[in-house]
């Protein structure tokens, strides 16, 4: 059985293909920002559901892919290794553990607090329990053995 797609159809797929490329062009121009590429960032510029652009528009994505391509590659032969100061790095790596070492402690504190604040409301709960049952304990009105009668 041959599907064939109404005019109105091809319309919809060829008017959403020019906002895809519409809409890579302009993703290429921010990617020399620092955008990055991918079909879901396309798909948000475009305004188009990326299973659409997977289904119908897959010319789009083999362009976009080749696009990435070209960048990828044009950004590796541009590179040139910098000068690394690794007495920067190192001082700067160093004020990094000294600052995850403090966040440390202090969540090691606020952990030992929690746990103390815990035990305090555990020991809470278990004497409002046992005041509970104590008032739910039936009272005896004649003396204190239940079958003792006062006479």
């Amino acid at each position: 059985m041959i599907k064939r797609t109404s005019h109105s159809q091809q319309k919809r797929r060829d008017a959403t293909g020019q906002r895809l490329r519409a809409a890579l062009a302009r993703l290429l121009l921010a990617q020399e920002r620092g955008a990055k590429l991918s079909v879901a960032a396309l798909a948000r510029e475009a305004g188009v559901g990326r299973n659409a652009i997977y289904v119908n528009h897959r010319d789009v994505v083999a362009e976009l892919l080749q696009a990435a391509s070209h960048r990828i590659d044009a950004a590796v032969a541009s590179k040139e290794a910098p000068e690394t100061d690794w007495r920067a790095v190192a001082t700067e790596l160093k004020e990094q553990v000294r600052g995850l070492a403090t966040e440390n402690a202090r969540l090691l504190r606020r952990a030992q607090d929690a746990e103390q604040a815990t035990a305090r409301a555990e020991k809470r709960a278990a004497k409002l329990d046992a005041e509970l049952r104590a008032q739910r304990s039936p009272v005896h009105l004649y003396g204190t053995e239940p079958n003792t009668r006062n006479r």
